[in-house]
């Protein structure tokens, strides 16, 4: 092992003390150039690996030149897990029982392997559910985190890809009505997060904003791809508007799927603006889309367009001019610039499920184009 003269005395010292031991305060780590982030920091602390791939340490971001652990990758891991629940606690006390759904009031903040920290729409509080949808803890978003990495550390989590496909439903919908798509998707060999999001309470800007927020606190992902149902179309675009957030400066972006995305407005929505049910129960987003949404750029990346009807002048629905899937027509659909476009017979609420639209949309995933197979595995 070639490694500098300090950094084989921190190994020694490191070899010296028991598993998950700082290192004695003040001993500086000389070189750190040679050092780089294995992972993304977790509450102001990170680990790093040295050029060998061998010599680990567990850094506070804001001293990066003094460690707070070397040695193994178990050691690091170990000491940040104890560390958080030193600083944030284990959260409330909890029963480990699956949830009573609340999709509507629910953001996902937080997504590694199907693990997800959502926060409450109205009281502000956080909480943890493993992937068949158990709440292991909930408080702070700062220990539900620290839970979440105790898990990842005892359960050696990983994702299958570093190439990610957000799935993003529509208004009224959950993350449920996704599956069938994210079951094909993990079979094409993407990793897949199905977002949540509290689709009618807020707008649209502040479901971006959530969106963004989760894009932010990604982990061992360096390509992230769309696939949208509806008013998740809006979100994407209006969360992909600017190029200087967070996320866009470490993550590549690939490529977006919009499914009968509602990009030019909607005239169900215009037509049904005075009747006050719809308003109380479809939301702020609901009132955003009686325009043409002005000044939202379409995808700065090769998207595809995905619409259904019923392949007749008179459409389906007799609020809606022309060919439409019930809720959104074929028109308000198109959007200037798309690299394919994509017309099925279907309707709008199962159109993410439908057999032909899945495997068109794994195609446009691998290649840009919904009629063009691809054997390749994604990039």
């Amino acid at each position: 092992m070639n490694l500098p003269l300090a950094s084989l005395w921190l190994a020694f010292s490191a070899l010296l003390s028991p598993p998950g031991q700082a290192v004695p305060p003040g001993l500086a780590v000389q070189g750190q150039e040679e050092f780089t982030a294995l992972r993304q920091p977790v509450l102001g602390l990170g680990i790093e690996v040295d050029a060998t791939g061998q010599l680990y340490r567990l850094i506070a971001t804001e001293r990066p030149s003094d460690a707070l652990v070397v040695g193994t990758l178990d050691q690091c891991q170990e000491r940040l897990v104890d560390l958080l629940r030193e600083r944030y606690g284990r959260g409330r006390v909890n029963l480990q029982l699956p949830t009573l759904g609340g999709v509507q009031l629910w953001t996902d903040a937080f997504w590694y392997a199907d693990w997800r920290i959502q926060e409450h729409v109205y009281t502000g509080h956080f909480r943890l559910l493993d992937p068949a949808d158990q709440r292991i803890a909930w408080g702070t978003r700062e220990a539900c985190r620290a839970r979440f990495e105790a898990e990842r550390t005892r359960r050696s989590l990983s994702l299958e890809s570093s190439h990610l496909v957000v799935l993003l439903h529509g208004l009224g919908r959950s993350r449920q009505s996704l599956q069938v798509l994210k079951a094909e998707l993990a079979k094409a060999g993407f990793a897949v997060a199905a977002a949540g999001y509290p689709s009618t309470r807020g707008s649209i800007a502040e479901h971006a904003a959530g969106l963004e927020s989760l894009l932010a606190s990604l982990d061992d992902v360096e390509r992230v791809s769309f696939v949208t149902h509806s008013l998740g179309g809006i979100v994407v675009r209006k969360a992909l508007a600017s190029s200087e957030s967070v996320w866009r400066q470490r993550l590549q972006l690939g490529r977006v799927v919009m499914l009968a995305p509602p990009n030019q407005g909607s005239e169900l929505a215009r037509s049904l603006s005075t009747f006050s049910p719809f308003r109380a129960l479809a939301g702020p987003s609901a009132e955003e889309l009686l325009g043409e949404l002005e000044g939202l750029p379409a995808p700065a990346c090769p998207f595809g367009i995905v619409s259904a009807a019923r392949e007749s002048e008179a459409g389906l629905n007799p609020l809606i001019e022309g060919d439409d899937d019930g809720i959104v027509a074929v028109l308000e659909t198109r959007l200037e610039g798309a690299a394919d476009t994509l017309e099925v017979k279907g309707l709008h609420t199962f159109l993410m499920s439908d057999p032909e639209v899945v495997r068109a949309t794994v195609r446009f995933l691998r290649s840009g184009r919904f009629r063009v197979e691809e054997e390749s595995a994604p990039r």
